[in-house]
C-alpha cells in the first residue's frame, strides 16, 4: 500500500482511540504525493498488538476509505473500531463525507461477499449511490423487518456491491453532491483534452498547462520551492480546464495559490482544509469527476 511503502517517517501521529486501542497516522513526503488526492494510511493498535490498517484518499471533504481488520480479532469490535477511525480523520483533516469501493463490500471479492460486508457498512449509515442498488437494498431491509431470520442470498450480495457506498456527517447540505463523484474522471478529462487538443503529447500539455494557470493566477516573480513547483506542474493540468479561472476574483486566486503550495508543503492536512473552504474548485472538480 502507498501509504505504507512511502510513509512519512517525519510526520507519525499517535492518537487514543479508547479500549486500550491505538491508531498510527501518517502521510507522504512531498516526493511520494498523488498529483491531486491526498493520502493518509493509520496502522492500528489494540493492547500493543498490531490489528488492523486503513487508508484514506481525499480531495475537499471527500475521502476514499479502505479498512481491514485481521481474521483473527474480527469477532470483536470491528464496527467501533471503524467508527473511531473515521472519527480520528474527520478531526484531523476535516473530511465529512466517506465512500467505500465496490471491492470493499465484495465486487470480484468473494472474502467480501462471505462476510456480509455490505451489511457491516449499511448498518453503520453508508448507502448505495446508485438508485437501483438503493431500492434493492430497501427491499432487502424489508424482508428482514418481516423475518428477521432472513438472510441475504450470496447472489443479492453481489448485485449490492456492484457500486460504492457513501456516508456524510453532513445530509442536510447536499445529500447526492459527491454520489456520482470518481477522481478517475478527472483523469479521463484530461486524456481527452490531451489526445484533442495536444495530439496525445503529455510534455506539451504540461508546459501549456503550466503557461497558462501561471498567467491567469498571475504567479510572476515568487520564490517556490521544488515540491512546491512540483505541485503546479501537476495541479495545472486539472487548473488548465476550468474554462473561467482567469475571471475568478483575487480572493479566489489568492486561496488557489495556497492550496497548490500545501500539497507541496509539510503536511497535506493543510492542503484539504483550503480546499474545502475554495467552493468555486470544488465545483471545477466536481464538474470533471461526474
Amino acid at each position: 500500500m502507498h501509504g505504507f511503502t512511502y510513509g512519512d517517517a517525519r510526520r507519525v501521529l499517535k492518537a487514543d482511540l479508547g479500549r486500550g486501542t491505538q491508531a498510527f497516522v501518517t502521510g507522504v513526503p512531498s516526493g511520494n504525493r498523488l498529483p491531486l488526492r491526498a493520502y493518509h494510511a493509520a496502522l492500528i493498535f489494540k493492547n500493543g498488538v498490531p490489528v488492523a490498517y486503513f487508508e484514506g484518499l481525499s480531495i475537499c471533504e471527500r475521502m476514499e476509505s479502505g479498512f481491514n481488520l485481521y481474521y483473527t480479532f474480527r469477532d470483536g469490535e470491528t464496527a467501533w473500531l471503524y467508527a473511531r477511525i473515521l472519527r480520528l480523520m474527520r478531526q484531523l483533516l476535516g473530511v465529512s463525507v466517506f465512500s467505500i469501493d465496490p471491492y470493499q463490500v465484495g465486487h470480484e471479492n468473494e472474502e467480501g461477499i462471505e462476510s456480509g460486508a455490505f451489511w457491516f457498512y449499511r448498518k453503520l449509515g453508508f448507502r448505495p449511490v446508485k438508485p437501483e442498488l438503493l431500492k434493492r437494498t430497501g427491499a432487502e431491509e424489508a424482508k428482514v423487518k418481516n423475518n428477521p431470520r432472513h438472510r441475504t442470498p450470496a447472489a443479492t450480495l453481489r448485485k449490492l456491491a456492484a457500486g460504492h457506498m457513501l456516508f456524510s456527517l453532513r445530509e442536510g447540505e447536499s445529500r447526492n453532491r459527491w454520489d456520482n463523484f470518481e477522481a478517475r474522471n478527472i483523469g479521463l478529462a484530461l486524456q481527452r483534452r490531451m489526445a484533442r487538443d495536444f495530439d496525445g503529447n503529455a510534455d506539451a500539455i504540461r508546459q501549456a498547462s503550466l503557461n497558462f494557470v501561471k498567467r491567469a493566477l498571475r504567479i510572476t516573480g515568487q520564490r517556490w520551492s521544488e515540491t512546491e513547483l512540483t505541485s503546479l506542474q501537476n495541479l495545472s493540468l486539472v487548473l488548465a480546464m476550468v474554462p473561467d479561472l482567469e475571471k475568478w476574483n483575487a480572493d479566489q486566486k489568492l486561496l488557489l495559490i495556497r492550496i497548490i503550495r500545501a500539497k507541496g508543503g509539510s503536511d497535506e492536512a493543510l492542503y484539504l482544509k483550503l480546499m474545502q473552504k475554495h467552493a468555486a474548485f470544488r465545483d471545477a472538480l466536481m464538474q470533471f469527476g461526474c
